[in-house]
């Protein structure tokens, strides 16, 4: 083929588009996981051994045997069969409600910190480690219709039945001072109205005893009717003596009056004083019958007393009609108003006037005493009244106080009692200690698992071939081997895979192929390319290596002998064989120069000049990512051959995968050495 139709076929090609790699399937999460874990299952199996029992031992000491403990406290109602009612659905609907409040209070604040302080009080070693919290997120407390069923759980027996005890006394005593102090208001407000009566009632009897005097009640009502009777014989008597007097003035002639006249007026006014105590005694005889019809079926002393003064008076008037009586029947007897004779002594208007005037002080005087007893008599009524009514309202308050001393907890719709008080447990109702080993045991084999899992899916390198698999359109990766970098077989098959490497570009006829060794970080370039000369030299090929990795910190001699080909290379090339066949640059004068100081130019000249005299050139271009002089080496080659181990990192190369493939002329091929043994491409492509 002539050098017109390469460079045709050269330039056909470089304006055909490349092409693209195929979608390939979604990647599978499970498999993920699986590349994952590759080569880590030996370190995650080793891990669970340490861990799992370490983790299971940890669990078992952490563990506990606890002990539960029970207390129930029912709740009765006051009113009986409340909770068998039909019809009274809002009661039931009460003590229900009621129950619920008791249940909330049994868990409320006060009674937790009443408990708390019952028990460190017993235990002062339990301090300041239990609190009203505490206490109560142990303690689980469950309503069943009318029972309050509480429940804990301890690792010592002791200690549970303590805990349910104290809680139990806590609110029991907590209920007791409510109720008190409920009480305690009511209570006063009857103490000090129970103090007010019975002062009322001191001051009512002082009132008695002044106005009664050494007098009582009867002694005064008994002494007011005689009074009366008095009055009215008073009365009766004045009436004869001023008729009579009457009748002296209306005889002016005479000296005296006819007796016999004067008793017949005298017998007549008795008559007259008898009908009208008739008529009083039969008012008197009225009353004391209504008063016995409307105090029927009683046996009050009010009226015993009111029926004991009416028949008094009563007794008073048929005495004072006895004496009438007797004294009509005197005069009709002894014949005073038929025998008086007319020539008896005179009684002088002076001596009538006189007696008259006697009279009527005498009767003024009585009925003065008779208002003062009847004033007596009403106001020692009205105090009698006023002391029952107080001694009845003392009676009342200290039933009252009574009823609230006796009955105070029938206020609320029930009561609580102990049913039955807190057990104490002998054998543990759970035993978390194996259940915990056996957790620990699994959740130590599983963090093993979840390390190497995590260090596998953060991982950073490159641990196997299949991870180039996203950029193998790029870069294909020719050779995956758990060989070294200097092994002589791997080398002789990878210089086989890159003479059978398909060209993008074909070369011209008669020029070396040149093939440039590098990698995506600081490592070393020297052996992989040395021992690919050396395979090259076994081939019977005429192989030049050249050592052009002048950045490194410690530059070998050939980078040396590098630095002095590509500062002279008009004075021609001189070459020196080495060992094994390969062809090295001679060592020159020596030159200062740096990887800052090399430009595309100095290495493109320095590679014409030997391309003629060689079949094949091996060059050590050195890191891509940090030196200087590699990037100009690239461009200048025709094949570049990435170099990768288990310990590149995976960022770094896939940050060079675009120059990798576009600075060589036939872009570059990947080559993973010191495989892993658990490596997928290691038979695939080795």
């Amino acid at each position: 083929m002539s050098l017109v139709a390469i460079q045709q076929d050269f330039v056909d090609e470089q304006d055909a588009p490349l092409a693209q790699p195929a979608e390939g399937p979604e990647p599978n999460p499970v498999q993920n996981l699986a590349r994952a874990m590759r080569g880590r299952w030996k370190h995650a199996i080793g891990g669970a051994m340490l861990l799992g029992p370490a983790l299971g031992g940890i669990g078992y000491l952490s563990g506990a045997q606890l002990y539960e403990s029970q207390a129930i406290l029912r709740v009765y109602p006051q009113e009986s069969n409340i909770l068998y009612a039909t019809g009274e659905a809002s009661v039931l609907k009460t003590f229900d409600s009621f129950v619920k409040a008791e249940t909330t209070y049994v868990a409320s604040h006060p009674v937790m910190s009443r408990a708390v302080d019952t028990i460190t009080a017993s235990q002062p070693e339990k301090r300041g480690d239990l609190s009203a919290k505490d206490l109560s997120g142990s303690i689980e407390i469950k309503r069943r219709d009318s029972l309050i069923v509480l429940k804990t759980k301890s690792r010592e027996p002791g200690f549970a039945q303590q805990k349910l005890d104290a809680v139990v006394v806590a609110y029991l005593q907590l209920k007791v001072e409510a109720e008190d102090a409920r009480s305690a208001v009511r209570l006063s407000e009857l103490y000090n109205r129970e103090q007010e009566l019975v002062q009322r009632l001191a001051q009512l009897r002082a009132t008695q005893l002044e106005v009664g005097g050494e007098f009582g009640m009867n002694a005064i009502t008994k002494a007011h009717i005689e009074k009366i009777a008095q009055i009215d014989s008073l009365a009766a008597r004045k009436s004869e003596v001023a008729a009579t007097l009457t009748a002296l003035q209306a005889d002016r002639g005479g000296a005296s009056a006819d007796t016999s006249d004067e008793e017949i007026m005298r017998a007549t006014l008795l008559d007259r004083a008898m009908a009208d105590l008739n008529f009083e005694r039969a008012k008197l005889m009225a009353e004391l019958a209504g008063l016995r019809a409307g105090y029927e079926g009683q046996s009050n002393a009010r009226f015993r007393l009111k029926v004991s003064a009416k028949l008094d008076e009563i007794a008073v008037i048929e005495t004072a009609l006895a004496d009438r009586r007797e004294q009509i029947k005197v005069l009709g007897q002894t014949g005073a108003l038929t025998n008086a004779s007319a020539d008896g002594n005179d009684t002088s208007v002076v001596e009538i006037r006189s007696l008259y005037s006697k009279i009527e002080g005498l009767l003024d005087a009585a009925r003065a005493e008779a208002r003062d007893l009847n004033r007596r008599r009403i106001e020692l009524d009205q105090v009698e009244q006023d002391i029952d009514e107080a001694r009845d309202l003392l009676e009342e308050t200290r039933h009252a106080l009574e009823v609230i001393r006796l009955e105070s907890g029938r206020s609320l719709p029930g009561y609580a009692v102990v049913m039955s008080p807190a057990s104490l447990p002998i054998d543990p109702v759970s035993d978390s200690r194996k259940m915990l080993a056996a957790s620990g045991m699994m959740g130590g084999a599983g963090l093993a698992l979840m390390l190497a899992l995590a260090m596998g899916l953060t991982e950073r390198r490159m641990r196997f071939g299949e991870s180039l698999t996203p950029v193998e359109h790029q870069v294909p990766v020719l050779q995956v081997s758990s060989a070294g970098l200097t092994d002589a077989h791997a080398a002789d098959l990878l210089r086989n895979e890159l003479q059978l490497h398909p060209l993008r570009k074909p070369r011209l006829v008669g020029k070396a192929p040149v093939i440039a060794v590098t990698s995506a970080d600081d490592s070393q370039t020297t052996d992989l390319a040395r021992a690919l000369a050396e395979s090259h030299a076994r081939a019977q090929m005429k192989t030049l290596f050249i050592d052009a990795d002048i950045g490194a910190a410690n530059s070998s001699e050939s980078a040396n002998n590098w630095r002095s080909f590509i500062t002279d290379t008009l004075s021609g090339p001189t070459y020196a064989q080495g060992a094994n066949g390969i062809w090295e640059l001679p060592q020159g004068p020596t030159c200062d120069l740096e990887d800052s100081g090399v430009s595309a130019p100095m290495v493109r000249d320095a590679l014409d000049e030997v391309l003629y005299d060689f079949d094949v050139v091996i060059v050590s271009a050195g890191s891509l990512c940090d030196r200087l002089s590699c990037q100009f080496v690239l461009p200048a080659a025709d094949v570049g051959v990435l170099q990768i181990i288990p310990s590149t990192r995976k960022d770094a190369v896939f940050a060079q995968i675009n120059r990798l493939d576009g600075l060589p002329r036939n872009g570059s091929v990947a080559v993973l050495r010191d495989a892993l043994p658990g490596d997928p491409w290691l038979r695939l492509r080795t």
